[in-house]
């Protein structure tokens, strides 16, 4: 599923990867975890494994550039 509000500028490492400022990094890894909890109907219990989520989906985005 693609997620339009991780469409971000980034810089990009001399191995080719994209990276983020820890700040952009948190905010980014928050909005998507909201979407996600939101797309579930924030269902209770669920925060870490929306997190983490969240996290690999960004993780992905990052590496595939």
């Amino acid at each position: 599923m693609k997620r339009p509000y991780l469409a971000m500028r980034t810089n990009t490492k001399s191995d080719g990867h994209a990276a983020l400022t820890e700040k952009h990094h948190q905010h980014y890894v928050e909005v998507a975890t909201y979407s996600i909890a939101e797309s579930k109907g924030f269902i209770d219990g669920c925060d870490l494994e929306n997190w983490l989520a969240a996290e690999a989906e960004l993780d992905r985005l990052l590496v595939e550039g």
